[in-house]
């Protein structure tokens, strides 16, 4: 469930979200009395802050636990609507934004209706890099979905920009690679040749987490693999690095 309730919220909202969770949360759950101590909470006209993190969680629950999606989009939009009209509630407002655009593009393949959100939420997230990196992805995967190459590149270059100014060189490294990817796919060979150039140098250099370093280097070799298949067939392909 979306967050807990931060110190100092009233008490009949901390009590109403604490039985809220226990339901969702009891062997076996009971989602029908979670969902009605959530409602509940608009009885009470909560402040803007707690009507929009409310209105995400009901959102998130129905769309897993119910079959009325329409019943779950409705409290998305308002989750959406709500939060991104007042401030220091990032959490909800981006959460929302990336749930509510999956939910237009896999439930009613309405990528149109996702893309405005997308766009919002990005503009809206500089400060907030998680959210950023994560819905400049979610707009590339978008765009690819559609064949759109050029677009879906683009956010990719634009995202690994972005967290080189952040200093989040594993979030760089993981654009970089998807931008070779997607180029692979495209069959943009220039594309693939200079994402395996650079980030094949960054990889080794990188001196982040050991673990992410092996994300990165099997990321790398499976782009390099797909690389080599292609080459068979692609002529004048410059030769790519090796790992050590």
């Amino acid at each position: 469930m979306a967050s807990t309730a931060a110190a100092g919220e009233q008490p009949w909202y901390v009590s109403l979200l604490g039985l809220a969770e226990h339901f969702r949360t009891s062997n076996p759950p009971n989602i029908r009395l979670c969902i009605h101590c959530l409602q509940s909470i608009f009885k009470f006209n909560p402040p803007p802050h707690i009507e929009a993190r409310t209105h995400l969680q009901l959102g998130n629950i129905l769309l897993t636990h119910a079959k009325n999606s329409d019943i779950a989009r409705t409290h998305l939009e308002q989750a959406w609507t709500i939060s991104s009209t007042i401030p220091h509630i990032d959490d909800v407002r981006f959460e929302s934004a990336s749930v509510l655009a999956q939910f237009y593009t896999e439930k009613q393949n309405m990528s149109h209706n996702a893309k405005p959100i997308l766009l919002k939420g990005i503009d809206l997230s500089q400060q907030s890099p998680y959210w950023h990196c994560r819905l400049l992805f979610q707009l590339a995967q978008l765009h690819t979905a559609e064949k759109d190459w050029v677009a879906a590149m683009n956010i990719m270059g634009i995202g690994a920009d972005y967290a080189l100014n952040v200093r989040s060189e594993y979030t760089r490294l993981l654009f970089m690679l998807s931008r070779g990817m997607i180029g692979l796919i495209s069959k943009n060979i220039p594309c693939v040749n200079d994402a395996m150039t650079q980030a094949g140098q960054l990889i080794e250099s990188f001196s982040g987490s050991p673990l992410h370093k092996e994300y990165l280097k099997v990321f790398f070799l499976v782009l390099q693999v797909c690389h080599y298949l292609m080459a068979g067939q692609v002529k004048s392909v410059k030769p790519v690095l090796k790992l050590s």
